[in-house]
């Protein structure tokens, strides 16, 4: 169970780092808010500094929506035949295979690609805090258009 909620939080994570680089600034505008980003478009994090800016509202709120999440998730537990870790019913879109070999399939996916993210987002986090450098600039080519990257050249 610990195990699938992680890596759907670090799949979450590994997509949120360089969104939040690219877009931060843009969005803080759009709504009369300051960046919180830092001056080399780091995102803030425990080695980069920065989490003083976040508000902690903010923070309060993510620990009730994941407590709400948990909480929910632990009666499903007790309510659900043939309950496995971290089928919480959830997919809008249908995305989840009917047949067993499918679901099989899938959850395998789900376990290695948030594995994959878990190393990823510990690697977003150290590689920006030794070289200060942030992660959309240091490999602009996958989160940049590419006529861009090449114009910067």
């Amino acid at each position: 169970e610990a195990e699938i909620k992680h890596a759907r939080l670090a799949m979450l994570a590994a997509a949120g780092w360089p969104i939040s680089e690219l877009f931060d600034k843009k969005i803080a505008f759009v709504f009369g808010m300051t960046p919180v980003l830092d001056a080399a478009n780091r995102v803030p994090s425990v080695l980069n500094g920065g989490m003083g800016k976040i508000s902690p509202f903010y923070w309060a709120g993510c620990v009730v929506v994941a407590a709400a999440v948990d909480v929910y998730g632990l009666s499903q537990v007790t309510k659900k035949e043939g309950y496995f870790a971290g089928n919480l019913g959830f997919d809008p879109f249908g995305l989840n295979p009917k047949d067993e070999e499918g679901k099989k399939r899938m959850q395998l996916a789900e376990i290695k690609n948030g594995r994959l993210a878990m190393i990823a987002i510990t690697a977003f986090a150290a590689q920006e805090f030794v070289s200060h450098v942030a992660i959309i600039d240091q490999t602009p080519f996958f989160f940049k258009p590419i006529w861009q990257v090449l114009s910067d050249l």
